[in-house]
């Protein structure tokens, strides 16, 4: 079996570090390798960086993750692998600690030191990012990402596309809406719409998010 990311930028890089240590303890993989639309083949960071045609080239002998950061963006990379038959994979750092009650959906990485508590339902394609600390009863929504130090209370609702900066605390029980943004060092205490980009502690609405993207 192969195992590539798709994305070569530095979050990729990450996830094949987190990928070789996996590695070093379940030898699933033969090959890690990297997908990238936008740079040249041949060899990068150690293995080897392949265009889509190659990886559609290597059958069904090969499984997925996504190495962006932009919600959207990932959204529109899993469907692209979807779309030509190519698997999905989960990816666990072999330091995180995940509950036996927790769901985590395909194509989900848990970076290193992540903490996910009890009964737990992490969707399709979602990036949890070292050192997050995912509380009892929490949901998130397929291909958002949870950035490094985040604490969401538990029993805490995010929708799909969300996206959590750094350092954020999240009072337990709230709902965060789809595509909503939540930046670095915010202390969310009341419900984020959908759409809204919040900050600031208690974070408050500063702008919607009508392009649906994060990093501009």
């Amino acid at each position: 079996m192969i195992f590539c990311i798709y994305g070569s930028g530095g979050l990729g890089r990450e996830i094949f570090d987190v990928a070789v240590r996996r590695n070093a303890v379940s030898s699933a993989w033969d090959k890690i390798l990297f997908v990238d639309d936008f740079a040249d083949e041949g060899s990068f960071y150690g293995t080897e960086r392949i265009s889509f045609a190659s990886l559609q080239a290597l059958g069904s002998n090969v499984e997925c993750v996504i190495g962006v950061g932009e919600p959207s963006a990932r959204e529109s990379l899993i469907n692209k692998l979807h779309s030509h038959g190519i698997a999905a994979a989960s990816l666990a750092d072999p330091s995180a600690i995940v509950s036996p009650s927790a769901n985590i959906g395909a194509g989900t990485v848990v970076m290193e030191r992540c903490i996910v508590k009890a009964n737990v339902e992490v969707g399709e394609n979602v990036l949890l990012q070292p050192f997050s600390n995912i509380g009892h009863d929490i949901i998130i929504g397929a291909h958002s990402v949870i950035s490094p130090f985040c604490a969401p209370g538990g029993g805490t609702i995010l929708g799909r596309r969300v996206f959590v900066g750094m350092h954020v605390s999240i009072l337990e029980g709230l709902n965060v809406g789809d595509d909503a943004i939540i930046g670095m060092g915010s202390a969310v205490f009341r419900d984020v719409p959908a759409g809204a980009t919040v900050l600031g502690n208690p974070a408050r609405v500063t702008k919607g998010n009508d392009e649906g993207k994060v990093f501009r």
